[in-house]
């Protein structure tokens, strides 16, 4: 049996706090000079730019190309500050899950709102971007299902295999699964709690990934 894995980034394979999205918030600070431009405003399991979208309403700014243009070079700016600092760092045992992963028949892919930038710092950081030939990014659409249908078409056209998995920790990502008709692992690491995540019955709850490497043996 070959899987397509289907991994979120934030709160699944890294670990999100406070400090993660600190890249796309100085971003934003030089972008409007306005003091603590996030606050308020929830990060999880949205895309980059609808986030970006979000924050202009809030200071009764309106979106152009041009401003978000102005953004992206400001982020990758941060990014590049940033990519010594300890802001990024591997959830539980996401890394050795990964690379074991790696060595099976099983394809990894990504659905994530990151851009595929800012996912790429990340993943660099903890030595594991080089295990995703491929992903559904921020840039790939502004909501996570035509994210997740950009991401299945791209895998479509690299791998073969006979089911699908997606594994995330909120109830977007669970949402994704079933749109895209696949099974979910559901990690209690991220932005919703266990109890909130079993309100959707997902196929496995877990808070390590060791719990479920006999799914792929």
């Amino acid at each position: 049996m070959s899987y397509l894995i289907f991994f979120d980034i934030n709160g699944t394979i890294i670990e999100r706090d406070e400090r993660t999205d600190l890249p796309f918030s100085h971003a934003m600070v030089n972008l409007i000079d306005v003091d603590d431009p996030m606050k308020g405003v929830d990060t999880s399991a949205r895309s980059d730019k609808d986030v970006f979208m979000e924050v202009l309403d809030n200071h009764n700014m309106s979106f152009t190309e041009d401003l978000w243009e102005e953004f992206l070079k400001l982020y990758e700016e941060q990014l590049e500050a940033f990519k010594d600092t300890d802001v990024w760092r591997d959830n539980v045992d996401a890394v050795d899950f990964i690379k074991w992963l790696s060595t099976t028949d099983h394809h990894l892919s990504l659905i994530t709102g990151e851009l595929s930038i800012g996912a790429k710092y990340k993943l660099e950081k903890i030595n594991v971007w080089k295990h995703f030939k491929t992903g559904g990014f921020g840039e790939d659409g502004l909501r996570r299902f035509d994210i997740a249908d950009s991401a299945l078409e791209k895998a479509d056209k690299l791998f073969n295999y006979d089911k699908i998995i997606v594994i995330g920790d909120t109830l977007l990502d669970i949402q994704t699964a079933r749109h895209l008709k696949a099974e979910i692992i559901s990690i209690t690491t991220g932005s919703h709690s266990r109890e909130k995540l079993q309100t959707l019955n997902p196929d496995y709850l877990i808070d390590r990934f060791e719990e479920v490497k006999d799914v792929f043996k």
